[in-house]
């Protein structure tokens, strides 16, 4: 009987061999699988711990530097590579800065607390959060997931292939059997070999056996591991040298930044927000007369620092902190060997204004305050000296025009006698010098005026008209002595009554019109005004023009004329007379006019000079204008009782002389005492006081102020000014005590007349 195979000594050793071999090969599978499985899951959680550390360094620089670009730029690549579902990295606060593979809109997975291969989620795979940190700062969080869908799905492979494989080798003979296991052992130990080099640090061991089978697969899969894990290690290695390059660049740009403070001129200090000195440069020690090496040690107390400092301070700023918070100051500081530091302590703040500490920068300013009171001093001294000379000017104007009054008025006595011809001409010249050098105290007292700062523009109603006329009638005889024909054109639309300075103005054409008829042999000389360019609701620009048909100026002269004691030849003073001073006295009162003045010119052929001053119309015109007081009432005043305040002698001669030839009963008194005495004892009393202004015993201005208490209540007597002080501060002084006008010496009987008339008669 043929026993069955498996009966058999050659079946049951086959079978035991079969069942050995299959036994073997169960626990074999079932080893190879469970150490696959753990190196899987292993090499999977190595991987997460390695992946982590690398985009940590790889994110660390552009995060601290807020470079969002270059973040997202290093997810994206990292999610190209296999084995790597998402990543994100988040910020401090908590915002998600750049994201990869992960919808925007869907919150970040929770991560996992441990790593789990045996996942029953949908898609595979390990969560892992990891912060970022730079020198202990935390800058962010980084989140990935590991995809775990090939290991699970290699597992898998490999569990189904080991089975398949296990029925194999039960068909195939014992020796083949062997030879498979032999062969699948030594590829195990290979990858076991290689399990554990990574496992002991070498992070790139030598190349596993690879092949078409689960075991040669699994060694190309650790290959291709070992390949990426060697990438990222030269990625790290890169990484770590670009630090050590910025390291090295930060290190330069601080020795840079120390050399530039140690060669600054001023001192800074700079302090951190606890309060300790973390700098001083070498300027602020010496400012300070400090030690640098014992007095100022980094990390030392700011406090301390100051408090050492107090004792070199006059006057101590405030420089505490306030509510614990450093505050931004600016201050000098006075010290007591004299000199003065300025200091200014700034916020030092970094890129999200937090405040890090402060900046204090200190500057030796004594040269420049010594400097600057100096040129005080100066000021004062020349202001000084300039109201001197003023004083000294209207002094000697004062004492000039007490003779020259008596000159003037001798004169005009004399002319009105009985005289020779010759007699006449002498007087008339007397007269004619006279009236030159009143023209030159006048343009000298106008001239110290601008140079004070005190000549005034008024603001008074007048008409152009009868101002052009009245010009033309002063200085048609002069004109007509040289037969010169002179004209005047006025626009019509200048026409009615102007608000300005109708005096000033009236200078300056009698100035430039003198002028054109002195340095005119023969022709004309024309005036115009015209409506200017610039005009709206409140002021109007009139343009002057005066043309003449003289000698000219040379050109190269045109740029000077309107400087002061400036003339166009040396030989004008000589030919023509004059001081220089009337066109630079014409340009200041044009500037103050709010004008401007200019002059075109040719030799032989004549100059014209034009100028513009701004005026404005006149809100009343049944005021009385500043023009009209050179021209008297219609109706005469008659004989009039006068008292004469007048200390001077030839002044008395002169007043009475020329009042009495006039037919008016006059009444002298020598001072204010005596003026006041017989104003009281008069029962009658007077129809005009004339007022000196500097008397002995009691001055014309204390009098008037005396008679204004008494009559109060009475009827008021008009008291004119007549003195040598022709200021408009004198001509103020004399209208604040109480006087009705103003006559300045020297004068002549039709301006004593104009002004009786003016304030005794009744225009018609």
């Amino acid at each position: 009987m043929k026993l069955a195979p498996w009966r058999t000594m050659r079946g049951r050793l086959l079978l035991l061999a079969l069942l050995v071999e299959a036994t073997m090969l169960f626990l074999l599978i079932s080893n190879s699988l469970r150490l696959l499985h753990d190196h899987m899951g292993e090499q999977a959680r190595i991987q997460a711990e390695q992946i982590a550390p690398i985009l940590n360094a790889a994110l660390v620089a552009p995060l601290a530097q807020f470079d969002y670009a270059t973040v997202q730029a290093v997810l994206d690549e990292c999610h190209a590579a296999k084995g790597v579902d998402y990543l994100a990295v988040m910020d401090v606060k908590g915002n998600v800065v750049a994201i990869s593979g992960w919808p925007t809109d869907k919150p970040l997975p929770t991560p996992d607390e441990s790593f789990n291969l045996d996942a029953t989620e949908h898609v595979p795979r390990y969560d892992i959060a990891r912060p970022i940190t730079l020198a202990g700062q935390a800058l962010g969080t980084l989140h990935f997931g590991l995809d775990l869908t090939q290991i699970i799905a290699a597992r898998q492979s490999l569990l189904t292939q080991g089975v398949v494989i296990a029925l194999g080798e039960l068909l195939l003979s014992a020796g083949l059997l062997a030879l498979l296991g032999l062969l699948i052992t030594r590829q195990l130990s290979v990858l076991t070999r290689a399990s554990r080099e990574v496992a002991e640090g070498k992070l790139t061991p030598s190349p596993v056996p690879e092949g078409n089978d689960d075991v040669g697969r699994l060694g190309a899969a650790f290959n291709a591991m070992s390949r990426s894990v060697n990438e990222r290690v030269g990625q790290l290695t890169e990484a770590r040298n670009q630090m050590a390059d910025l390291a090295e660049a930060s290190k330069q740009e601080h020795a840079r930044l120390e050399a530039l403070l140690a060669a600054m001129e001023f001192g800074v200090l700079f302090s951190d927000r606890n309060g300790k000195v973390s700098y001083a440069n070498q300027a602020f020690a010496r400012l300070w007369r400090q030690d640098a090496t014992t007095n100022i040690t980094y990390g030392i107390s700011l406090r301390e620092l100051l408090a050492r400092l107090e004792p070199s301070v006059i006057t101590l700023p405030d420089w505490r902190q306030e509510n614990g918070k450093l505050t931004s100051i600016s201050c000098e500081i006075p010290l007591t060997d004299g000199r003065i530091l300025t200091m200014q302590r700034l916020e030092v703040c970094a890129l999200e204004h937090e405040v890090l500490g402060q900046v204090w920068i200190f500057s030796d300013v004594t040269k420049d305050r010594f400097a600057a009171q100096q040129l005080i001093a100066a000021k004062d001294a020349a202001e000084a000296a300039t109201l001197a000379k003023a004083a000294f000017l209207a002094t000697m104007s004062h004492e000039i025009r007490t003779p020259m009054n008596g000159i003037i008025g001798m004169t005009q006595l004399a002319l009105g006698t009985r005289l020779d011809d010759e007699q006449k001409e002498y007087l008339q010249l007397i007269r004619s010098s006279t009236d030159s050098l009143l023209a030159i105290v006048n343009d000298v007292l106008d001239f110290s005026k601008i140079e004070a700062g005190r000549m005034e523009i008024e603001a008074v109603p007048f008409e152009l008209e009868r101002l052009m006329g009245e010009l033309l009638g002063i200085l048609n005889a002069s004109a007509e002595d040289r037969q010169i024909r002179l004209v005047s054109e006025v626009s019509p639309s200048l026409s009615g009554q102007l608000l300005g300075d109708p005096i000033r103005l009236r200078q300056i054409l009698t100035n430039l019109t003198t002028n054109a008829i002195k340095f005119t042999e023969q022709g004309s000389v024309t005036i115009t005004a015209q409506l200017g360019a610039k005009r709206d609701e409140n002021r109007i620009e009139v343009q002057f023009t005066v043309t003449d048909s003289g000698i000219g100026i040379p050109e190269d002269k045109l740029g000077s004329i309107f400087q002061p004691f400036t003339q166009a030849d040396h030989s004008t003073t000589r030919n023509y007379g004059g001081t220089g001073l009337g066109l630079a006295i014409v340009a200041h009162l044009v500037e103050l006019m709010g004008g401007t003045i200019s002059v075109e010119s040719e030799l032989g052929q004549g100059s014209t000079f034009r100028f513009t001053v701004e005026l404005r119309h006149a809100a009343a015109p049944s005021i009385v204008t500043a023009v009209s007081r050179a021209i008297g009432p219609t109706s005469p005043t008659g004989s009039l009782r006068i008292l004469l305040a007048e200390d001077n002698l030839i002044n008395q001669k002169v007043a009475l002389g020329l009042l009495r030839k006039r037919g008016h009963s006059v009444t002298l008194a020598n001072n204010g005492a005596e003026a006041l005495a017989i104003f009281m004892d008069t029962p009658e009393g007077f129809d005009c006081i004339l007022m000196d202004m500097q008397m002995p015993e009691l001055d014309g201005l204390e009098a008037t102020r005396r008679i204004r208490a008494h009559e109060a209540g009475h009827k008021r007597v008009p008291i004119v000014a007549l003195t040598a002080n022709a200021s408009e501060a004198d001509r103020q002084s004399c209208l604040h005590a109480g006087m009705d006008d103003f006559v300045s010496k020297p004068f002549r009987i039709a301006e004593i007349s104009e002004v009786l008339a003016r304030h005794l008669a009744k225009p018609e």
